[in-house]
């Protein structure tokens, strides 16, 4: 697992600024010299035999820091228009070491050419505290980066145990536009749904504020106002130091939740999640581009990865159509209501967001109960009544398994729930 913390420093001298504008000069040269012989490689490998020798022969730079340069030219390949104007600098082990002064003030000596070197020193802040604890327990850098302004980007690496993958509960997350996660925790034992709950609706809520406010100053900023523009950058700021926190904030209170059932977590596996252009209406794009899916799930991964607890994503097919009380697949939500979901066969009416956590807990089950493979599966005990989980299952991996769920009491409210 990885972590990256960037470190302030002390201000540096004016021979120290000449020196690092120098060295960044250099990178930016050999990037793009790197640059112009992209389109004549086939690979990494062909790159590198185009550029390493030729390049190795005019730059005071050691050959580590331009094979970097090569391995990130090639590795943003598709991303990279024009020429390279910026750049971090990453500094393997062996070209920088992190020690102290006489005075007990910590400082990276970083080696910029062969047998020449420079002293970066460190503010005594909160971040260095951070990398302090994290080295204490247990978590090592190999590896940094230089940014063009001094700062150096600490990247923190620890292993963890794999965490046990049987358990008697799952925990599914349904991510959504008017909820950012509804949990339901599936008792495998009982076959029964032993808690539902809501997180993030106030993040919901307050991106929409956001952006209704960001499309006011930024029709004042269209206008020229220099005013508007300070505000709208701000805001944005703002906006996205919420949604971060409060992303993390969500993620920590699950994996607690999950440990306090000692259950695993099942959440979807949402490609595209904003959709092809025009699939939706303007409106619910907006929603859609509201959710912060990566950035919640990242979170999730890296807690439940420290705090030992299994993390399953399922394939997001039909778990917000299929019903679980007669097994049929529906269109979903209703029209007049999006937060509601009633099944055309049996009638079942309940809440989307609820019901589609639950398919993907059970849908967790099915993959695990027969190691990734339908075929075969007999059944899964939800409620009392045999209930076909066919539905939930792509044609392709179902194949001509038949597969079932037995209902031992009925999971969740058949009736709208009040929100």
């Amino acid at each position: 697992m990885r972590k990256c913390i960037v470190l302030n420093i002390v201000d540096l001298t004016p021979k120290k600024s000449k020196l690092l504008l120098r060295v960044f000069s250099e990178y930016l040269k050999v990037s793009n010299r790197t640059l112009k012989q992209l389109p004549k490689a086939s690979s990494s490998s062909e790159l590198h035999h185009l550029t390493y020798s030729i390049i190795k022969k005019t730059s005071f730079l050691p050959a580590d820091i331009i094979e970097e340069a090569r391995k990130d030219i090639w590795a943003k390949r598709k991303k990279i228009k024009g020429k390279i104007a910026n750049a971090s600098i990453r500094f393997n082990k062996d070209l920088f070491k992190f020690v102290k002064t006489e005075r007990n003030n910590p400082c990276f000596k970083i080696t910029y050419s062969p047998k020449k070197s420079f002293v970066i020193p460190v503010k005594l802040d909160k971040q260095l505290q951070r990398v302090d604890s994290f080295t204490s327990n247990g978590w090592t850098f190999d590896n940094i980066n230089l940014l063009k302004d001094g700062r150096i980007a600490v990247v923190l690496e620890k292993e963890f145990e794999e965490p046990e993958r049987d358990k008697r509960f799952i925990l599914g997350i349904d991510i959504g536009s008017s909820t950012l996660a509804a949990v339901s925790i599936f008792d495998t034992k009982t076959s029964k749904v032993a808690k539902q709950l809501y997180f993030g609706r106030d993040v919901v809520l307050r991106q929409k504020k956001y952006s209704e406010r960001r499309a006011k100053l930024q029709s004042l900023a269209d206008k020229g106002s220099e005013r508007a523009k300070n505000s709208l950058n701000r805001l944005k700021h703002s906006q996205e130091n919420f949604v971060k926190t409060r992303s993390g904030q969500i993620a920590k209170e699950i994996i607690l939740l999950a440990k306090k059932y000692e259950a695993y977590i099942s959440i979807e596996k949402l490609k595209n999640i904003r959709g092809k252009r025009g699939r939706f209406n303007k409106q619910a794009n907006a929603k859609i581009n509201r959710i912060p899916y990566y950035k919640f799930k990242e979170f999730l991964k890296s807690n439940a990865e420290q705090l030992g607890v299994f993390v399953q994503e399922i394939d997001a097919y039909h778990t917000s159509k299929w019903c679980p009380h007669c097994g049929a697949v529906n269109e979903g939500h209703c029209p007049g209501n999006y937060s509601l979901y009633k099944c055309k066969e049996c009638g079942l009416i309940l809440n989307s967001d609820r019901k589609a956590s639950l398919a993907i807990a059970v849908k967790s089950v099915l993959e695990r109960t027969n190691n990734h493979s339908l075929n075969n599966l007999d059944f899964v005990l939800i409620s009392n009544t045999k209930v076909p989980v066919n539905g939930l299952i792509r044609q392709d991996d179902a194949g001509f398994c038949k597969v079932v769920v037995q209902h031992i009491n009925q999971p969740i409210e058949s009736l709208p729930f009040q929100r």
